[in-house]
């Protein structure tokens, strides 16, 4: 894995790479204005249709930690399955899985995007690269924070019938920091073995 440190800055969509990520973002940003996250309700799919089969929505569950809430059709179609009600980017190895299960908490607990690229593999020896921004999104409760995103691949997938993932590599990885007013600031609950500027360190993989 890549040496990566935490963007501390209001917004940085210059380290997100792909073009549609870069529109959700912005789109997220427009939306939730001073607020930490935007309530669901606020979302207008109809404004970024060309991004829903890329969409996503993840939930921390008690028991399973976290799963696919929903998934759009390409989410599904670059995993080879369908993902809704299955574990979230479970095909990592440990550090792969640590490092998500961090960053998606701070979404959740912090209110703090973060962007991801990595590389996934198939049973017949495909790979693909892509890229992941998670936001945070309140449910209609408003008691609830999802991890609401998009997960763009940087070319078509095109896997053999019957063919899906089996492997997930980081490749790097960024909190965003971004600056709520206090008045609209993230839940005051912290996780205690979160820190509040989560930062990635050394570890892991180096790609060849």
């Amino acid at each position: 894995m890549q040496i990566t440190d935490t963007i501390k800055a209001t917004a940085t969509p210059e380290e997100i790479l792909h073009p549609g990520s870069r529109a959700l973002f912005r789109y997220w940003e427009a939306v939730r204005g001073e607020m930490s996250a935007p309530p669901r309700d606020w979302l207008d799919l109809q404004k970024i249709r060309s991004l829903v089969p890329f969409l996503f929505m993840i939930e921390r569950t008690p028991t399973r930690g976290f799963a696919w809430r929903l998934a759009g059709t390409k989410v599904c179609e670059l995993w080879g399955m369908e993902l809704t009600g299955m574990p979230a980017m479970a095909q990592g190895e440990r550090f792969e899985r640590e490092t998500v299960t961090r960053l998606l908490d701070g979404v959740i607990d912090d209110h703090q995007p973060f962007v991801l690229r990595f590389r996934l593999g198939s049973a017949m020896g495909m790979t693909v690269a892509a890229e992941f921004v998670g936001l945070p999104l309140r449910a209609r409760n408003n008691a609830t924070t999802y991890v609401f995103g998009v997960i763009m691949p940087f070319r078509e997938a095109n896997w053999p019938r019957h063919d899906k993932v089996t492997t997930f590599e980081l490749s790097a990885a960024r909190t965003i920091w971004t600056e709520p007013v206090p008045e609209a600031g993230p839940p005051k609950t912290r996780r205690a073995n979160l820190p509040q500027a989560f930062q990635i360190i050394n570890g892991g993989r180096v790609e060849d």
